[in-house]
Order: C-alpha cells, then sequence, then structure tokens
C-alpha cells in the first residue's frame, strides 16, 4: 500500500509539474558561430525551466561548431546540414524534429536570464488568443539600453520598430504591448500553431521571413506580444554578418517586403499601402544614387523589381493564405498593427548609411 501510494503520488506530481512546466523545444540555427554559442549555450545552462530540449541546425558549418556542441553538450540535438539552407529553411527544420508542445526560435548570439522562459510559457499557457510572444531584448553591448521591443506597420510599408537603444528602464517598455512584428532573434510560439501557419517562408532565405509569420498569426486571429517580464540579451546581427555582403542582405529586404504584402494583405490595403511603400523605395534608391553608391542602389530597384516578375508562384500562396488562414478582416487588426511615427523617423533612416529601419 506504501509503494502504491508513492507511486499515485509521484504520478500526481508528475502531472502537475508538465503542467507548470511544458516541453519548450529551443531550436538555434548556428553558422560558423561557435564563438557566440559558447555565451548562449552557457547561459541557457543555468535557466530555471526544468522541462527543455535543445535542437541546433548546424547550417552547413565548416568551424569546429559540431565537435564543440559533441564534447561540452552531447545532451543537445545537433541536426548537421552540407549546406547553409538560410535562417528560414534551417528554422523550419528544427521546428519540424522538436518534440516540445512549444517552440522557441532564438538565435546563436543572445544570452538568456535564468528565469526568462515562463513568463513567455505562461502568457501561451493563460491566452489561447496570443500567437507569439517575445521576451524585452535587451543590447548585449550596452546592457541598459534596448535592442528590440516590437514593430508596427506603417501607411509607407516600412515599419516603425519602437525602443531600438533606449533605456529599458523608460515605464512604456515595462508594459505589455501589442504589434505588428517582434525580433527573430527570440519569439516563443506553439509548435501547431507554427506548423499549421507553415512556418517561415523559405523563399525569403533571411530577411522580414519572421515579420512573415506575424501577419499571418494576426490573420489567423491571434496576437503578436511584447512581454517584458522576459528579459534576454542580444549581440545583434550574429551569422548574418558574416554570411552576406551588404547588398543581398538589402536586396532581399526589399524584396521579401513586397512579396509578404502580395501575400498577406487584403486588396484594399495592398491598393492603398503597395504604391506608396515603392515611391519611398525609389526615394531610398535616389539617397544611394546621390551618395555614389550605386550597388545598394541596383540592390534595392532588383528588390523592388523582382516580386513582380514572380507573381504567379506568389499569387498562389496568396491564394492559400486568404482562403485557409485569414480569419479576421484587416480593419479589425489595424488597430494594433498600424501605427504611424514622425516624418523625422524615415528622414533619418534615408540619411542612415545601413538603412537599418529598412532592412526588417
Amino acid at each position: 500500500m506504501e509503494r502504491l501510494s508513492e507511486k499515485i503520488l509521484g504520478f500526481f506530481k508528475n502531472e502537475w509539474h508538465m503542467k507548470r512546466y511544458p516541453l519548450v523545444s529551443f531550436i538555434i540555427l548556428n553558422w560558423n558561430g561557435k564563438k557566440r554559442l559558447e555565451k548562449c549555450l552557457s547561459s541557457i545552462q543555468k535557466l530555471q525551466y526544468p522541462n527543455k530540449e535543445i535542437i541546433i541546425v548546424n547550417n552547413g558549418s565548416t568551424d569546429d561548431s559540431a565537435s564543440f556542441i559533441k564534447k561540452y553538450y552531447p545532451e543537445i540535438t545537433v541536426i548537421e546540414l552540407r549546406r547553409n539552407v538560410g535562417y528560414a529553411k534551417g528554422k523550419n527544420i528544427g521546428v519540424s524534429r522538436a518534440k516540445g508542445k512549444y517552440v522557441l526560435a532564438l538565435d546563436n548570439d543572445t544570452a538568456v536570464t535564468s528565469n526568462f522562459l515562463l513568463p513567455l510559457v505562461e502568457d501561451l499557457e493563460k491566452d489561447s488568443s496570443i500567437g507569439i510572444v517575445q521576451p524585452q531584448i535587451r543590447s548585449m553591448i550596452k546592457s541598459n539600453l534596448l535592442d528590440s521591443v516590437c514593430a508596427f506597420l506603417t501607411f509607407t510599408g516600412f515599419l516603425y520598430y519602437i525602443g531600438h537603444m533606449k533605456s529599458y528602464k523608460r515605464a512604456i517598455y515595462s508594459q505589455p504591448i501589442f504589434g505588428y512584428s517582434i525580433k527573430g532573434a527570440c519569439f516563443l510560439m506553439r509548435k501547431k500553431d507554427y506548423l499549421s501557419l507553415g512556418g517561415l517562408d523559405e523563399t525569403f532565405i533571411s530577411y522580414v521571413e519572421e515579420t512573415d509569420l506575424c501577419h499571418r498569426v494576426w490573420l489567423n486571429g491571434k496576437k503578436v506580444l511584447y512581454d517584458p517580464k522576459s528579459v534576454i540579451y542580444h549581440w545583434g546581427g550574429g551569422d548574418t554578418q558574416i554570411m552576406e555582403a551588404n547588398e543581398a542582405s538589402i536586396f532581399r529586404s526589399f524584396k521579401n517586403r513586397i512579396v509578404s504584402y502580395l501575400k498577406n494583405l487584403s486588396v484594399i490595403e495592398l491598393v492603398k499601402i503597395l504604391p506608396v511603400h515603392i515611391i519611398f523605395s525609389e526615394l531610398i534608391i535616389m539617397a544611394f544614387l546621390l551618395r555614389f553608391q550605386f550597388k545598394k542602389a541596383i540592390a534595392v530597384q532588383y528588390g523592388v523589381i523582382y516580386p513582380f516578375l514572380h507573381l504567379e508562384s506568389i499569387f498562389e500562396k496568396r491564394a492559400y493564405i486568404q482562403k485557409k488562414i485569414r480569419k479576421v478582416k484587416d480593419r479589425d487588426i489595424n488597430r494594433f498593427i498600424m501605427r504611424n511615427p514622425r516624418p523625422s523617423y524615415y528622414w533619418q533612416s534615408i540619411s542612415s548609411d545601413d538603412l537599418k529601419n529598412y532592412k526588417d
């Protein structure tokens, strides 16, 4: 009888444990990022969340990342890819192997705090209307400043990022915020939602892929949340700084943004936003030309033209999204996702050499 009671007690304790700490699958993409990965994995080891698995997609790395992981972190699942398949496909491959109820997309140039995960899990456990949740992401270089809060859609089609390089102590950033898009460095969502929404668009390779996913979350009737109770640190740029030339990243950013709008926006919103977006893009091209940055100007122009040369495949995806994924009208979500900054925001962005506000 005593053994039986112990088994029953153990069963209920285990059930409680599983309910409070559902399995979370960390999906970390790595391309020759051993230096950053060491700090990231070290921080995860200190995490006060007992039910997790870590999956590293080694995206065609040529450094000794794989041997380092196997030697010091044998419990981690490593998916070896022979070549670099891009950010979006790499993440999707990782999620396909995940066993958790939740998937945490995490960049390898991050460091998490010991209690960051539970608030995010609780957000999704308590509220089924939340589709994606992002922690407060602080700069690893200047720890008193924010790297990211969230972004909003504007009438220009470019995103309005709030909180970047602002003090995390400001009251506005200590409150939960519903936004249009999160930053791909870290976000949590239900695995079933990730899969049912189609995951990251693999044709994007990198840039705008998380914004495109967030748009589908909103269309599906769920929300995108920033939760400041959870905190991580982000170096910024990560593998993409060494993976791509600047012109390639500019091209993909402009191309992917237009593709995303062609897929996701209603006809009315598309007619309102896309022409303005193209006009602003041409202004950016002129700004590059005036600075004699001809390669960057060409990259933007090609990014603007490219989607219109591939409308057939884009409209196939659009048809699926509008018929199968969309559950709400744009007017029902615009009050959450739309916010227009002051004109100076655009001027500062156009004046910037790296166009940081336009490279999503």
